[in-house]
């Protein structure tokens, strides 16, 4: 089958029209030309199609002068007149036979079925309040595909411009079927052949058709859909694209894309978008209706990027890029698109993090060099050394060890610009130990402190080990239940902490804010209650965060803004965490904090042994368990799941606890603990297995930031393959706490190779930033943080979080742009300035 030489004649005046941009047929004319040359007819017009594809050669990758020169040899070949037509007041259309207007090229034809007059015009750097329209107002999409399209997020036709594909499949390989070979994914162009049905029993159908382009035949499967019969008839000429299975000597394809040739191609001989779905929306269909979108609406997408900008990094415009996304002409177009989106991403996160260190560092904070020496006592009151940077980490400055930490911290504290700092490290590194010296030297310099954490059992944690370390240096408990005369308020008094959480009745929540108001209590521990309205303090110098991937921006920054009531200066602010996090991502989620990590651990501590098991070899990991129990320690069993799911096949904690509990500890006191649960209910189980009355604890991925359980010394995790590495050491931190030999089982149900270089690299390490940043380059930056803390995150779309050429790109932009405008006040960059602040937006509800 050929195309018509007039069809081809359309297409290549519609190109000119454009202005030569490659955008008047879907793929563009670079595998326009592909299927000229794959075409074998043998009639007159054969030479002037070769003519055609010979000029059309390397047309993607031309510039402006290079496209127009060959567009005007391919019409030459067709016998037109190469030069544009019209008066200079705009090009007029095609022109059939007899004077009348040409029609409109059959099917989606990329950017050009819409007539110039009704296509969106492009605004300056803003996007077309038009995109706001429902897709109702579209044509083809009914009330009731717009019920299933806004099941995933599609209600506005801006929402179908940026519903992003979630893979590609490559069809744009135009072969003859003698060139086929097992596993290809190809198009090729023939004719149907022969069509054949049968009935597999019940409604269930199969459609055999015959393709052949005289150089073989292709055999096509459909299945359960016999209407096809009436579309593949015997003489029909089609465009087939699919993976090619050799079964008894012949090439097929089963369910394969496929379009007739009198339309332009959606569906074949191109990189084919494979986009999200949901019930009742069908590929072929969504592919169209987004096409449609982009071809009309592409341009109404603002371009907040100077045109400077865009030469000087090389960039797509935005409108190009989402052609680029969802009809790429070729691999380097759509890499060309996503790396402009993705730069977008990360130049607003560069511009958002950037500014938010300098608004921090134009406040005024607290001066506490007063405090020197009370952190000189605290430190020498400890009945342990501080560790110290290892010689291994001179090259990584911010790695070291409590010593390192502390002086850092210290240095921050003795100046009056409020500290932001993220003291990383894994669990038993000592990070409280810093955190109890920073609020020494905060309360020896006159102000008050405030520790706050998730969770009341680990705020309790810490009130009992704070409570230890200062009670060394005269601290006293305050206590609610004794109320103080006015006599007293004056009178000399030792330092006190005190703790303030929800469970604590009203009275004493009451009793404790007003001595907090009042100045008689010097440190606080506690959860969420810290930071409710009623509470404030008298002069708060230093707020300290535990967990802080736990808390959102606004939640910290509540708890940073109680600082000196009525004056112009803030708290510093230290926040812990001992999930590892990669450098890059920590910038995303926590873009105005000073990193420190500490990963020298006390000397004699035992590391994790991990052992990585077969699913069979479960009934060895039982024992083991039992043996454990048996002789006085406690065990965590995690699983991926709570109950068991028809969706997902993995174990579930559920079924595991029933099980466990009823045939292989009966004699064990076995608990169950899930996301599932109320806040009640969990904190009393954790009390409960903390105090030893619990001896197997099922549970889920809740215990990944959890309580100190020092004789815990056994972690089995099920379905070990479903977490990521950050995820899986963060339970192996859960052991390892006590004295005795600590070890952590892993059960897989899979020996897939990319699953498996996982576990093994857990078995190896216990280094938790370099699993973290392996787990970050395979898998992305979800496993950080779980649904409810990836609101930040899930909006880079295009980015890696990872160290890469765009990131450098986007940082020297953003400084670029700061450094002449720092406010970005200019009306050039207001489309830039909005966006910045949506993004801030986002990041303060993340």
């Amino acid at each position: 089958m050929q195309l018509a030489l007039d069809r081809i004649r359309k297409i290549l005046e519609l190109e000119r029209q454009q202005g030569h941009q490659d955008r008047a047929i879907v793929g563009g004319l670079e595998s326009f030309a592909q299927r000229l040359r794959a075409e074998r007819p043998a009639d007159a017009e054969s030479a002037r199609r070769a003519e055609v594809a010979d000029a059309l050669r390397g047309y993607a990758k031309q510039d402006g002068p290079g496209r127009e020169a060959a567009l005007s040899r391919a019409l030459a070949a067709l016998g037109e007149d190469p030069t544009p037509r019209g008066d200079g007041a705009g090009t007029p259309p095609p022109v059939a036979a007899g004077g009348r207007p040409a029609p409109e090229p059959a099917g989606p034809v990329l950017a050009a079925g819409v007539p110039a007059s009704n296509r969106a015009k492009p605004l300056r750097g803003e996007d077309d309040p038009e995109l706001e329209r429902p897709v109702v107002a579209l044509r083809g999409i009914g009330d009731k595909a717009a019920e299933r399209l806004a099941r995933i997020g599609i209600t506005r036709i801006r929402d179908l411009l940026w519903h992003v594909p979630a893979r590609y499949r490559d069809f744009s390989r135009i072969l003859r079927i003698a060139e086929l070979e097992e596993g290809d994914e190809a198009t090729v162009i023939a004719r149907v052949w022969q069509v054949s049905g049968r009935s597999l029993g019940g409604k269930r159908h199969r459609l055999s058709v015959t393709l052949n382009d005289g150089s073989g035949s292709l055999q096509l499967s459909f299945f359960n859909q016999p209407y096809l019969a009436a579309r593949l008839t015997p003489g029909t000429e089609v465009l087939c694209s699919g993976r090619v299975e050799i079964r008894a000597g012949r090439p097929s394809m089963t369910a394969p894309e496929w379009e007739g040739l009198d339309r332009s191609p959606v569906q074949t001989a191109r990189l084919l978008p494979i986009y999200p779905l949901t019930e009742g929306i069908k590929q072929a269909w969504l592919r169209r209706q987004i096409l449609h979108a982009v071809e009309r609406w592409s341009d109404a997408v603002g371009e907040p990027l100077s045109a400077e900008l865009r030469r000087t990094e090389a960039l797509l415009s935005r409108p190009e890029a989402l052609r680029g996304l969802h009809a790429p002409r070729d691999a380097d177009h759509l890499a060309e698109a996503q790396r402009r989106l993705a730069f977008d991403e990360l130049l607003l996160l560069q511009l958002w993090s950037r500014r938010r260190r300098m608004a921090r560092d134009a406040r005024s904070g607290v001066d506490l060099s007063a405090g020197r020496q009370a952190l000189a006592d605290f430190v020498a009151a400890l009945p342990f050394p501080l560790t110290e940077a290892e010689p291994g980490n001179a090259a990584v400055p911010e790695a070291g060890g409590q010593r390192e930490a502390l002086d850092e911290i210290a240095r921050d504290l003795a100046r009056a610009r409020p500290m932001s700092r993220l003291l990383q490290g894994d669990v038993g590194c000592g990070k409280t130990a810093v955190a109890g010296a920073a609020i020494a030297m905060c309360i020896g310099a006159g102000h008050q402190a405030a520790l706050m954490a998730p969770t009341e059992i680990l705020a309790e944690q810490h009130f009992q080990s704070l409570g230890r370390m200062f009670e060394a240096l005269g601290f006293e408990r305050f206590d609610p239940a004794l109320a103080e005369a006015p006599s007293a308020l004056d009178a000399p008094r030792p330092p006190r902490l005190a703790r303030l959480v929800g469970s604590m009745s009203r009275r004493a929540k009451d009793a404790t804010a007003a001595a907090l108001a009042a100045g008689r209590i010097d440190l606080v521990v506690g959860t969420h209650a810290v930071i409710q309205e009623r509470v404030a303090f008298a002069a708060l110098g230093l707020a300290v965060v535990d967990e802080q991937h736990r808390f959102g921006v606004m939640q910290r920054a509540e708890l940073h803004f109680k600082g000196l009531a009525g004056a112009e200066v803030e708290p510093h602010q230290l926040v812990m965490t001992a999930t590892p996090i990669p450098r890059t991502l920590a910038l995303a989620i926590s873009a105005d904090l000073d990193q420190t990590i500490i990963r020298a651990m006390p000397p004699g501590r035992k590391p994790v042994r991990t052992l990585w098991l077969k699913p069979e070899e479960r009934g060895r990991a039982e024992a083991f368990i039992r043996k454990r129990v048996e002789a006085g320690h406690q065990a965590f069993v995690v699983y991926p799941l709570v109950e068991a799911s028809d969706s997902v096949d993995a174990p579930a904690a559920v079924d595991a606890h029933a099980r466990l509990a009823a045939e292989v500890f009966p004699d064990l006191e076995v608990g169950l603990l899930h996301g599932r649960m109320r806040p009640a209910e969990k904190e009393a189980i954790m009390r409960r297995f903390q105090a030893g009355g619990i001896q197997v604890l099922v549970a889920t991925s809740v215990i990944e930031v959890g309580v100190d359980v020092p004789n815990a010394s056994v972690m089995l995790i099920e379905g070990a393959e479903r977490f990521g590495l950050a995820q899986l050491h963060q339970f192996r931190g859960r052991v390892g706490r006590g004295e005795a030999q600590s070890v952590c089982l892993l059960l897989s149900g899979t020996r897939g190779r990319r699953a498996s270089a996982r576990l093994e690299k857990l078995a190896e390490s216990n280094d938790g930033l370099e699993l973290a940043e392996l787990d970050l380059e395979q898998r992305g930056p979800g496993d950080f943080f779980g649904v409810q803390q990836s609101g930040l995150v899930d909006r880079f779309r295009f980015a890696r979080l990872a160290p890469s050429r765009a990131m450098s790109q986007a940082r020297r932009a953003a400084e670029r742009i700061l450094n002449d405008d720092p406010g970005l006040r200019s009306p050039e960059l207001a489309p830039l300035a909005r966006m910045v602040e949506a993004f801030s937006r986002a990041a303060e509800r993340a």
